[in-house]
């Protein structure tokens, strides 16, 4: 791990040396940050495992992109880039350590000539040595995998002291599960201030931040999505069981960054009434399957798309965990008509599987009134 993330500076270094020459109005910046903050119980076992406080440290590689890229101009140039977390989790002894790398966003809610609040939002993978193990390890509850998704967020305030040096602060909240793929599955919430040193690669000039409006809208699509993911239902049965989705949604661009729009899932859940010690009756094919309406808002940037669904089921023959769920994540437009996504499936803010899947879209040319 190691080797890699020193090869990875060094690359990103030669870029930023290179890029300088081609355009100088891409920024690279270079970020530390350090972590002192709680985990959150949400469970009585998590109460019960936590003993001490967190601590972590942060490091940040990005840039912030020319003012001459239109999805940069739009979002008054967010800092993009790859960070890597490494921090305790509350009990060394059982949930130890994690180790996480995701890519994140700095998007700029206010800035100043020598100040700015942003909000920073990171998905990625995290790495966790002491998980569950029913012989080693069985009073963890909370992390049930080696591997897990790693969810932040940063809401904080910048300074510059200089043209090359800059400092902020502020409060992050990191979430840790694996979205059900194996039990158990509680997760890890924690909150946590932090404070940080940032330098600039090459000169930061506030002539390079130029606020500009675009007033086009996102035209409106309707996108047809096959998802699919595995879950385990239980501590008890370790087997692992197909979940299937098949979503249809149209959404109506309202502004150059966002949409809004409903649709209709169809759920299938092999795991449906399973989980009990002797994993008998197997549930009947059709009973697998239930059908539910959302309302959809996606917040576009450029290929990428950061969507959030809510909806309730409408048909069941097995009735669902709750009646409301959610949906988190992110799509990515392949060609025209081709897009990928990755979701989380929750219900309550309880993860129920995490979805992998492929989609076919049909867009309204703006030409098409």
């Amino acid at each position: 791990m190691k080797n890699y993330f020193l090869l990875f500076i060094f690359f990103l270094f030669c870029k930023t040396a290179f890029t300088q020459e081609k355009n100088n109005k891409d920024i690279f910046t270079t970020t530390i940050r350090y972590h002192y903050g709680v985990v959150m119980p949400h469970h009585k076992s998590i109460s019960y495992l936590i003993n001490d406080q967190i601590s972590a440290v942060e490091l940040n590689m990005g840039y912030i992109p020319s003012n001459e890229k239109n999805w940069a101009k739009l979002y008054k140039q967010p800092e993009v880039g790859l960070g890597l977390y490494h921090g305790s989790l509350g009990n060394n002894k059982v949930l130890g350590n994690v180790t996480a790398i995701f890519p994140y966003i700095n998007f700029p809610l206010s800035r100043g000539n020598k100040w700015e609040v942003n909000t920073q939002l990171g998905i990625g993978l995290g790495y966790t040595k002491k998980h569950f193990d029913p012989v080693r390890n069985y009073t963890n509850l909370a992390i049930g995998t080696k591997f897990n998704a790693f969810f932040k967020l940063i809401a904080q305030g910048s300074y510059s002291i200089n043209s090359k040096w800059g400092i902020n602060a502020g409060l992050g909240f990191n979430h840790i599960s694996n979205g059900a793929i194996s039990a158990p599955n509680k997760g890890l919430n924690i909150l946590t201030s932090n404070f940080g040193v940032k330098y600039y690669w090459n000169e930061k000039s506030r002539k390079s931040f130029t606020p500009a409006v675009i007033e086009e809208k996102l035209p409106n699509e309707f996108v047809l999505i096959w998802g699919n993911g595995i879950k385990q239902a239980s501590e008890k049965d370790h087997h692992k069981y197909y979940t299937s989705s098949l979503t249809g949604n149209y959404s109506f661009g309202i502004n150059a960054k966002q949409k809004i729009g409903f649709g209709i899932d169809l759920f299938y859940n092999k795991a449906a009434n399973r989980g009990k010690w002797d994993f008998e009756p197997e549930t009947d094919f059709e009973n697998r399957f239930s059908q539910a309406i959302f309302i959809s808002h996606d917040l576009v940037i450029e290929k990428f798309s950061i969507i959030a669904n809510i909806g309730v089921y409408t048909y069941y023959k097995t009735e669902p965990e709750k009646p409301i769920y959610t949906r988190l994540g992110i799509r990515y437009i392949l060609n025209k008509h081709l897009i990928t996504s990755l979701s989380l499936k929750a219900h309550m803010g309880k993860a129920d599987y995490i979805e992998w899947g492929i989609g076919y879209r049909i867009k309204k040319d703006k030409s098409e009134k």
